[in-house]
């Protein structure tokens, strides 16, 4: 039996149903930005991974 088989519209229908309605439920907390602005400047060399 293929994927396309086993699921249905309504079935996927749900499943995203439960989905969206979780993540909007969850509210993010907003940014400090005054704390962000406190935090040391990335090198370029460190935001690519190289931490040396």
């Amino acid at each position: 039996m293929s994927a396309l088989e086993q699921w249905d519209d309504d079935a996927f229908v749900r499943l995203m149903k439960d989905v969206i309605a979780d993540s909007e439920e969850r509210k993010e907390q907003p940014v400090n930005l005054d704390a962000e602005r406190r935090n040391p400047v990335v090198s370029w060399d460190e935001f690519a991974g190289n931490f040396n």
